[in-house]
């Protein structure tokens, strides 16, 4: 990756930093990784009571929203993941590496963990309750670089569908792996079938992390 192109790093997912080596001129890539897509709720709750501060309420919900995020952004970093989409209260991630099933089910119960000790912070309307349900998948990923003076980054197919699937399928606080996934997984992560999938079970000691990309 070119220094200009390590700059972008938070802005631009990797992938798309990287697509001049992995599909040249083309516009369309499908690479084998992990999807992990988060979703996660109780922010338009809180939203609601600090709008009623006004401006200070606004600053209190963006710094509430940077730390948490960015917490969970660092755990996918260190995991080895990107991320490909945000969407105001979900994010798109992508695991590429060589055990990116073991790492995309391991950042998400690290997303979990950090959730919940977030939840224990204080604001000036209460404690904040967030939650979040998750769903992953293991297959060919099918994405697409498409414009021209203006470049986006598509993620679609049935890899993009199933992911979502797994995710809607999930409750709150649970994270839901298609079989694709689980049976890349160690055994003792695979818990209750649920969906179509399998609920990850919790673990204490998850595998280690493989570092940033």
């Amino acid at each position: 990756m070119s220094p200009q192109a390590d700059g972008l790093f938070r802005y631009v997912p990797s992938v798309a930093l990287d697509w001049e080596r992995r599909a040249a001129e083309s516009r369309c890539l499908q690479q084998e990784a992990t999807l992990l897509f988060v979703d996660i709720s109780g922010f338009t709750s809180l939203s609601e009571r600090l709008a009623g501060l006004g401006r200070i309420g606004a600053e209190e919900l963006t710094a509430i929203l940077g730390g948490v995020f960015g917490r969970m952004l660092d755990i996918v970093h260190t995991r080895g993941g990107s991320m490909l989409k945000f969407g105001g209260d979900a994010l798109l991630l992508l695991f590429e590496d060589e055990d990116h099933p073991t790492q995309a089910a391991c950042a998400a119960i690290e997303m979990r963990a950090a959730l919940r000790v977030a939840s224990r912070e204080r604001t000036s309307v209460g404690r904040v309750h967030l939650e979040m349900s998750s769903g992953i998948h293991t297959g060919p990923v099918d994405l697409f670089l498409v414009g021209s003076s203006h470049r986006e980054l598509m993620i679609t197919g049935p890899a993009a569908s199933r992911t979502t699937e797994m995710e809607a399928t999930a409750d709150a606080g649970e994270i839901l792996v298609s079989e694709e996934s689980s049976r890349r997984l160690p055994a003792a992560m695979v818990g209750t079938p649920k969906g179509g999938g399998r609920l990850l079970r919790r673990i204490r000691n998850i595998p280690t992390a493989r570092g940033p990309r």
